[in-house]
């Protein structure tokens, strides 16, 4: 019997061969931008759930609650925090800490190899207790327990050691530091929020109290924290007794520390400063509209085919007629149906695969290798791919099937079928639902858009073109600056040359100030970082009222300082802030300059206030603008001018534009991605509506016939045969236009400079849906309508 009907579902698919390709193309995009969105959002869901007791663990992170910071929550916390948490609360487990060392410079002087590492860190070895990253080299229990000692990855270790065993050898990582290597590790896996590529020992050595008192110590903010609590701990309760630990150390009662779980340190940061150790960030809500997104492609498709099939019902009347006479039930018919609809399914799971292989390529993803790997790597995902298909096919071949199946013999013999009403009212609900999504996802493409255009184009009170930062990573670097300096600086196209401890994007710290004339018991913690006197002008800010730092005035080093204009009208110093005090500890710094705003840090928030010192000793980055177009030329005079200055340090740059665009990396993906399965939607809306207009024309064929004979023109009737599918486009943008504002002002209010969105985005939009209907049934339309009316008369 199944045999019987897998044959006559082939004959059936083969038969009506336009129907099947518009059907099959349909269900094969649906189901490939579903499989590619869900196995995106698979991916960026399972980070850090490949360590055994991720539901257990936590990132400790701190709520400041001062004057001045408008961003309180931060990534880190009180060194002393994790000690005092597992020596007082039963319910802790296991913590560790980690403090990030950031780019280095790593040498073998055995073999004179030097490497640049990006992510070094300095770990407890608790860290390998907790966290689950195996060591194919070394003891994880013993390593690093022991000071200068250090583990590296796997790729690194060949890198610097090639094929030789790196066990007990020693690298330098800058001027003056050895580390031992104990342990090799495999490389971190794509899906975890900490990266690093070298691991030193957080351990002390004998007789270094500076350390030791760093370690114990609740007066500062900066260490990465992580804790591990007993299975049935009450989250909420550990974070009260946290609170009262910090008040019986003195801690200022505008800081809080709360739990972060380990699960959600990926997806949930997306507002966290001083997050640096947490890269890639993904964000929560773009995953859940890609969802959405990936649902609507899928309806569509199967609305499709629940239209086409019921609209082609006529055609199988015969079929099911002849089968009741003899002697067919009704659910054996419709198991027929069915059975068609799961085929065709099938058959566009399996294309969907081979496509998704390929357009999986260019999906912006933390995953290094093709998406569709994770169907290989995680079988369950292929049945549960397989499981949807069936579905898929059972929910939108159902009713069409029980439409089919209910025809009588009568009927069939009077042909009243031909006129039935059955599915008219579904249909066009399909419509309806199909244009309202396509609707909501052209105003969204379009809003997204206009957002990231916006935030991109804002005026950042800085001129990122035609800068060139240059890390000086090793001391040995910065104490040649000025040497550096005056040698860049003879190069014709070389405009000025600064220096700084951070560029805008990277992140500020943060100090705590009391302005003049402030309540002595407010709290006031504000953005900070120091630059030298040749900074602005490299950058091209520009002052609002006093002047610039000087290198002639030697009290600029000591007791000056600049703030921004968000600083002064916190402080209530709109009018007059050139000259007022600012004490920091028992030093006292006198405003010289109010600098107009400009972003440090992601557009996502507010600026904040800033204060900016001068430098007193030479930051990490140097910052070089240069006025040319030959790039490539000045390139390799900075690097001529850096080998005669440095000669045993690698040369590294980079362009600054490029680099502050990367923050907007992952919202250009969202919005690539929104686009791309928008116009897929789009595609396969207009299948359907191509196979709907068809039906349409067929059925009324005599009808247009007898209009043209009684000389009706051909406009009347693109009119007639039209008019049905534009009312139903204008009913789609009325259900499409609420449900996509609300959603479009939640996306828009993680935003802190956004757009406002338009009532005529939404006109646009239902306009653009209605153009691509009518245009997609004019060619039917006019063909019918321009046809010989003779034929048409002889037509059935």
């Amino acid at each position: 019997m199944f045999k019987n009907y897998f044959l006559i579902s082939i004959r059936n698919l083969i038969r009506d061969r336009g129907t099947t390709w518009i059907n099959l193309l349909g269900l094969t995009i649906g189901m490939t931008a579903c499989l590619v969105i869900c196995l995106y959002v698979f991916n960026e869901w399972s980070f850090d759930r490949f360590h055994k007791d991720h539901e257990r663990m936590y990132r400790v992170l701190t709520i400041d609650k001062a004057l001045g910071v408008s961003n309180s929550l931060v990534g880190i916390a009180m060194p002393a925090t994790g000690p005092t948490m597992k020596a007082d609360f039963p319910e802790v487990e296991e913590i560790t800490r980690i403090y990030r060392g950031g780019r280095e410079l790593v040498s073998n002087s055995a073999n004179e190899r030097q490497v640049f590492v990006e992510d070094f860190i300095y770990v407890e070895p608790s860290f390998f207790q907790m966290f689950d990253f195996p060591l194919v080299k070394g003891d994880a229990h013993s390593a690093l327990t022991e000071p200068n000692t250090a583990v590296l990855t796997q790729s690194l270790a060949e890198k610097i050691f090639g094929s030789e065993s790196p066990i007990g050898k020693m690298v330098e990582v800058g001027p003056d530091e050895s580390l031992e290597i104990v342990g090799v590790l495999e490389d971190v896996p794509h899906n975890s929020h900490l990266r690093f590529d070298l691991v030193g020992s957080l351990q002390p050595e004998q007789g270094d109290s500076n350390l030791v008192n760093y370690l114990n110590s609740w007066g500062s903010i900066s260490m990465i924290t992580y804790a591990k609590v007993q299975p049935g701990t009450d989250e909420v309760a550990l974070e009260e007794k946290m609170e009262t630990m910090i008040r019986q150390h003195d801690v200022g009662e505008n800081f809080q520390q709360v739990l972060q779980p380990l699960d959600e340190a990926h997806l949930g940061s997306t507002d966290i400063l001083f997050d640096n150790h947490n890269q890639n960030k993904g964000n929560l809500s773009e995953l859940k509209t890609l969802l959405v997104v990936a649902l609507f492609v899928l309806l569509i498709a199967a609305f499709n085919f629940m239209n086409l099939a019921t609209a082609r019902s006529a055609k199988r009347a015969k079929e099911v007629g002849l089968r009741k006479v003899v002697g067919a039930i009704r659910h054996q018919l419709i198991g027929q149906f069915i059975g068609e609809a799961v085929l065709l399914c099938l058959l566009g799971f399996g294309l969907s695969l081979i496509i998704a292989a390929v357009a999986s390529e260019w999906i912006t993803t933390a995953y290094p290798r093709n998406l569709i790997m994770l169907l290989w790597e995680h079988p369950m995902l292929l049945l549960l791919g397989l499981a949807g298909t069936v579905l898929l096919g059972l929910l939108a071949g159902g009713y069409p099937a029980w439409l089919i199946s209910s025809y009588t013999p009568v009927s069939v013999l009077k042909g009243s079928f031909l006129r039935s009403g059955k599915g008219i009212w579904l249909r066009r609900s399909l419509v309806v639902l199909q244009f309202a999504a396509s609707i909501a996802m052209i105003s969204g493409t379009w809003i997204v858009y206009r957002q990231l255009d916006h935030i991109q184009n804002v005026d950042k009170g800085f001129e990122a073109e035609q800068v060139i930062t240059v890390p000086l990573t090793t001391q040995e670097a910065r104490t040649r600056f000025d040497a550096l300096k005056e040698t860049w600086l003879a190069i014709p196209a070389v405009q000025a040359v600064g220096n700084t401890n951070s560029m805008p994007g990277e992140g500020y710290g943060r100090r705590g100030i009391l302005p003049e004339g402030v309540p002595e018991e407010d709290v006031w913690i504000v953005s900070a970082t120091s630059v030298d006197p040749d900074y602005f002008e490299v950058m091209n800010m520009e002052l609002a009222a006093g002047r610039d730092f000087s290198d002639r005035r030697r009290s600029d080093t000591l007791r000056s300082l600049i703030i921004n204009e968000t600083a002064a009208s916190k402080m209530g110093w709109e009018d007059d802030a050139v000259g007022k005090q600012i004490s920091l500890g028992d030093n006292q710094f006198q405003v010289i300059g109010l600098l107009k705003d400009f972003h440090y840090t992601s557009l996502r928030h507010e600026i904040e206030p800033l204060v900016i010192f001068p430098s007193r000793r030479v930051g990490r980055t140097a910052a070089i603008k240069v006025q040319t177009s030959d790039m490539r030329g000045t390139v390799a005079q900075l690097e001529e001018a850096w080998e005669s200055v440095n000669p045993t340090f690698p040369f590294e740059y980079a362009f600054f534009d490029e680099q502050f665009a990367q923050q907007f990396e992952r919202e250009e993906a969202f919005a690539t991605q929104i686009v791309a399965f928008t116009w897929l939607a789009i595609i396969i809306a207009c299948m359907g509506l191509l196979g709907l207009s068809a039906f349409h024309a067929e059925v009324r064929t005599k009808e247009i016939g007898i209009r043209k004979v009684l000389g009706a023109p051909v406009t009347n009737m693109i009119i007639l045969l039209s008019r049905e599918f534009a009312w139903l486009v204008g009913v789609a943008a009325i259900v499409a236009v609420p449900i996509s504002w609300i959603a479009l002002e939640d996306w828009l209010s993680g935003f802190a400079y956004r757009i406002e969105m338009g009532w005529w985005v939404f006109a646009a939009s239902g306009a653009l849906a209605l153009s691509i209907s009518l245009l997609t049934n004019a060619w039917h339309a006019i063909k019918t309508a321009r046809a010989n009316p003779i034929r048409a008369l002889r037509y059935e």
